[in-house]
C-alpha cells in the first residue's frame, strides 16, 4: 500500500517537473490571449458562438500551443547545463524526467501541433512548419547572439498571434500598435533574464547582451527602452477606447517600475523582482485584449 502511495507520488512530482519543463504558466496565456483576440478582436462582438463553433479556430489555436511545448522542452534540452549553475533547484527537480522522455515529448507535440495546422489548411501547415523551426533555431543557433536573439524572442512571443489574425483575416493599426508595445515588453524581459543568467552563461562561455556589453549597459538599455514605450502609446492612443487605454498605462508603469527595479538592483533579489513585474505585465497585456 505503502509502495503504491509512493509510486503515485512519484508520478504526481514527474508530471509538476514537466509542467515546469514546458512553462505551463506561458502556454496557459499564449492560449488565453489566443481566444480572447479571436473572440472579441477578430470577429464582430455579436458572433462569438460562431466563433466558438470554428473548429478551424480551436485548431489554430492549440497548434501554436502544442509546437511551444515543442519550444521550451527543446529549449530546455539546449540549456541544461547553463540552467544547472542558474537554477539548480528547479533544474534538478525538472530532472526527474529524463533527457530522452523530454525529447519524446516534445517530438510527440511537434507531430500533434503540425497536424492539428495541416487539418486547417495546408498554408497552415506551412505557417506552423516554418513557426516550428524558428523554434527549434531559435534554441539552436540565435539565442546566443546578442541583441538577435532578444529580438527573435520578442517575435516568436507574437507569431501565434499573427497566425490566428491571418486565419481570421484580420489586420489593423490598432492591433499592430498593441502588438509592438507587447513585444517591446519581450524583448526587454530577454535583457532582464540575461541579468539574471550572466553567472551560468559566463561560464558556459555563452554570448549574450549582460557578458559582450555589460550589466551596466543592459540596465541603462532597459531604462531606455521604458521611456521609448510611452512614446508610441502616447501617439496612438486615440485609436483605444478607455479600458484599453487604461491596460496600456498600467502595462507602461509597470515597465518603467521593473525597470528601475532592475537599475537599483543589488543582487538576484531585486532582479527576480523585476522578472515578476514583466510577468504581470505580460497577463494585463492579455487581459486588455478585449478591450482593443
Amino acid at each position: 500500500m505503502l509502495t503504491a502511495l509512493n509510486r503515485r507520488r512519484y508520478s504526481l512530482l514527474k508530471f509538476l517537473a514537466l509542467l515546469s519543463q514546458i512553462r505551463w504558466y506561458n502556454v496557459l496565456l499564449l492560449l488565453i490571449g489566443q481566444y480572447l483576440s479571436a473572440l472579441f478582436v477578430f470577429e464582430p462582438s455579436d458572433s462569438w458562438q460562431s466563433t466558438l463553433a470554428d473548429t478551424g479556430t480551436h485548431l489554430t489555436i492549440w497548434s501554436s500551443a502544442f509546437l511551444l511545448v515543442f519550444g521550451f522542452l527543446i529549449n530546455s534540452f539546449y540549456d541544461l547545463e547553463t540552467d544547472t549553475i542558474n537554477r539548480p533547484k528547479q533544474t534538478a527537480f525538472e530532472r526527474l524526467i529524463s533527457q530522452s522522455t523530454s525529447l519524446r515529448i516534445a517530438l510527440l507535440a511537434l507531430i500533434v501541433g503540425l497536424l492539428m495546422a495541416y487539418t486547417v489548411s495546408w498554408q497552415g501547415l506551412l505557417f506552423y512548419g516554418f513557426y516550428a523551426f524558428i523554434l527549434w533555431f531559435y534554441s539552436h543557433k540565435v539565442r546566443n547572439i546578442p541583441l538577435v536573439g532578444h529580438v527573435s524572442a520578442a517575435i516568436i512571443g507574437l507569431l501565434p498571434f499573427f497566425g490566428i489574425s491571418v486565419y481570421h483575416q484580420y489586420l489593423s493599426l490598432h492591433t499592430l500598435a498593441f502588438g509592438g508595445l507587447i513585444g517591446l515588453a519581450l524583448f526587454s524581459r530577454e535583457l532582464l533574464k540575461d541579468l539574471i543568467m550572466v553567472k551560468g552563461d559566463t561560464v558556459m562561455g555563452k554570448s549574450t547582451a549582460a557578458s559582450e556589453f555589460g550589466s551596466d549597459q543592459v540596465r541603462l538599455a532597459l531604462i531606455i527602452s521604458s521611456g521609448i514605450a510611452w512614446i508610441p502609446a502616447f501617439f496612438t492612443q486615440q485609436w483605444f477606447g478607455f479600458y484599453a487605454q487604461f491596460g496600456m498605462l498600467l502595462m507602461l508603469v509597470l515597465l518603467s517600475v521593473a525597470n528601475t527595479l532592475t537599475l537599483g538592483a543589488k543582487g538576484l533579489r531585486g532582479l527576480r523582482w523585476a522578472h515578476l513585474c514583466y510577468k504581470v505585465v505580460l497577463v494585463i497585456g492579455i487581459l486588455t485584449i478585449p478591450f482593443l
